[in-house]
């Protein structure tokens, strides 16, 4: 029983952060709150965490996704145009959709928060100050924002390079206090949209491939990529997945890599969560699918991320991380 209201306590806790902190709700904003059926568990600790904040709750329901980035329904698109402050708590990020899109170049605040549950909300990493990590990640932006190039190594044989000439890079410091913001609480990350068409290389993943059919690897996935797209994936076991999870549609455009981050926070460990993984200090992601929401030019129903661990990583071959550590 004690335990009980120990870990229902944090709940609370970690909910008001979110509401409080991460969104910044105002009394009298309008807050819409997203869920399907496999984040319901979680409502009732948001839901009063944001009637704490203000009175102007909506919430909306929708059935889970097969996948990141499909589009939400009607009932909840409409209610996204009018919110000032957006948590959608699904199972599959919405992050990367046309309706989060428009509802942040209209001004409204966005927390993506899929895969959300009792155990990421009662995760040692919602208690980090987001808001001290700021500096870092505005920082990294600057440096890409300015680059033309990224080649990114590994001990393990990860050896890849990117060209991101004329491309703005995305700050991601897990809180929205501005309109228009999105922020993936307990994600901290810089990313950038490679040019769709330039990637080339071998990239070793030994972290995570954060979805509910693979997780936490057990077993390191070689992949190629040449022109941009994924050529070869590695026949092991959870290789195999993740092929079948790419080419569940026949479309190509699922194979370009398009996006590459960098995790800044320091309190957060490889799990198996999209969110708690994305974040960790120390790893590096890449996106594959769609990026046409982070300033590049790829649109697709699929968005697919995967973390390796203890990078080395060069903007202009000037070093920016060292083995998983950064040089900034």
């Amino acid at each position: 029983m004690k335990k009980n209201t120990r870990n229902s306590k944090l709940l609370q806790k970690h909910a008001r952060v979110l509401v409080e902190s991460c969104a910044t709700t105002r009394k009298g904003e309008r807050i819409l709150l997203i869920f399907d059926g496999s984040t319901r568990a979680i409502e009732p600790y948001l839901h009063k965490a944001a009637q704490g904040a203000t009175p102007h709750v909506a919430v909306e329901y929708m059935a889970a996704s097969i996948m990141h980035c499909i589009e939400p329904p009607e009932n909840v698109v409409r209610a996204m145009a009018i919110a000032d402050v957006i948590l959608a708590v699904t199972k599959y990020s919405l992050a990367h959709t046309t309706a989060r899109f428009q509802a942040t170049k209209r001004g409204a605040r966005y927390l993506s928060l899929p895969d959300y549950g009792v155990k990421q909300l009662s995760q040692p990493s919602l208690s980090v100050d987001f808001h001290a990590h700021a500096e870092m990640g505005k920082r990294l932006k600057r440096i890409l924002d300015k680059g033309t190039r990224i080649t990114i190594r590994t001990k393990k044989g990860t050896n890849l390079e990117l060209a991101i000439q004329r491309r703005i890079a995305n700050w991601a410091p897990g809180f929205c206090d501005k309109p228009g913001m999105l922020g993936s609480p307990p994600d901290i990350e810089t990313n950038i949209a490679p040019v769709e068409t330039k990637s080339n290389g071998v990239i070793i993943v030994d972290g995570s491939i954060p979805c509910e059919s693979i997780g936490l690897l057990s077993e390191d996935i070689r992949i190629v990529v040449k022109d941009g797209k994924i050529t070869t994936i590695g026949t092991t076991k959870q290789g195999r997945i993740l092929e079948t999870l790419i080419d569940f549609v026949r479309d190509p455009k699922r194979r370009v890599l398009a996006e590459f981050g960098i995790g800044l926070n320091p309190d957060a460990r490889l799990c198996g969560l999209m969110l708690e993984d994305e974040g960790c200090l120390g790893t590096v992601h890449f996106g594959f699918g769609s990026n046409a929401t982070i300033g590049g030019k790829n649109k697709t129903a699929f968005h697919l991320d995967m973390v390796i661990r203890k990078p080395t990583v060069e903007v202009d071959d000037v070093p920016l991380m060292r083995e998983g550590k950064l040089l900034v």
